[in-house]
Formats: structure tokens, C-alpha cells, sequence
């Protein structure tokens, strides 16, 4: 039976990213969302931007409704040389599609998608690399 994301957990990734953030002198916002893509809990550090809360939503919910990071999904979508093929996120029609570095599914073992984290106020690689720390941490590692 696969384990339930909630609030406990998702307050932990939550710190642990602002935490990171802080380290690294980034005002920052993060959220955890469960596998529906319903938030769970959302921070905003003083000084960070109401867009970097709303971002950091939309990137978790993003990963939770294509079922992968969004860093993989921006290179499907729109790093790849489709031609004809490529679309633009509005084609999908979800306003809060996100397609950008910073969404990462968090999985339990049996690979059972629990949820997502998002977080926006570095650069997207800063981003990419603070919730790859939290994500490791929500899996043991």
C-alpha cells in the first residue's frame, strides 16, 4: 500500500527548502502538493514575491499532472526540435501548466506518485538543485 503524503512531510520538504534557500542568500517560496496536484502547504520567505508562491505552486501541480518533473517535460515540449509537433502549454488548456525547472514528482517506494514539490526564486538551476535536496531528503537519502 503506498504511503499518503501529508502535512508533516510536507511541511519538512517545505523547510528543508527554504532552508537551502536561505543558505544560499535566495529569497525563495516552495510547496508540496498531494497526487492530485491540491496543495498541501506553501511558504513564502520574507522578501520573496507573491509570484514566487504562485510559481512554486504551479510547478508541483505541473509535475503531478503530467506525472513527471517539469524539468523533463520542458525539454519534451519545447527543447527538442519538433517542428509542426511543438506546442505551446496553452494548447493543453490548464492556465497553471508550468513548464519549467523546479516541479519534481516525489514517489513512494513501489514508484506510487504521492505528490509533487515546487519552488521558485533562484535561478531555474538553483531551483532544480534546492528541490532535489528536499526531494532526497523526503526519500531517505
Amino acid at each position: 500500500m503506498a504511503k499518503k503524503l501529508g502535512l508533516e512531510d510536507a511541511r519538512k520538504i517545505v523547510d528543508c527548502m527554504l532552508s537551502e534557500a536561505d543558505k544560499r542568500g535566495i529569497k525563495f517560496a516552495a510547496a508540496v502538493v498531494d497526487a492530485g496536484g491540491d496543495l498541501i502547504h506553501l511558504a513564502r520567505m520574507d522578501g520573496a514575491s507573491a509570484l514566487n508562491a504562485r510559481m512554486s505552486y504551479n510547478k508541483a501541480y505541473t509535475a503531478t499532472k503530467w506525472q513527471m518533473d517539469t524539468r523533463v517535460l520542458k525539454t519534451r515540449l519545447f527543447d527538442m526540435s519538433l517542428g509542426d509537433e511543438r506546442r505551446e502549454i496553452t494548447w493543453f488548456c490548464d492556465p497553471l501548466y508550468t513548464p519549467v525547472w523546479g516541479g519534481i514528482v516525489l514517489r513512494d517506494a513501489d514508484g506510487t506518485m504521492l505528490g509533487a514539490l515546487g519552488q521558485s526564486g533562484g535561478t531555474y538551476q538553483q531551483d532544480e538543485e534546492i528541490g532535489q535536496i528536499a526531494a532526497k531528503l523526503f526519500h531517505g537519502e
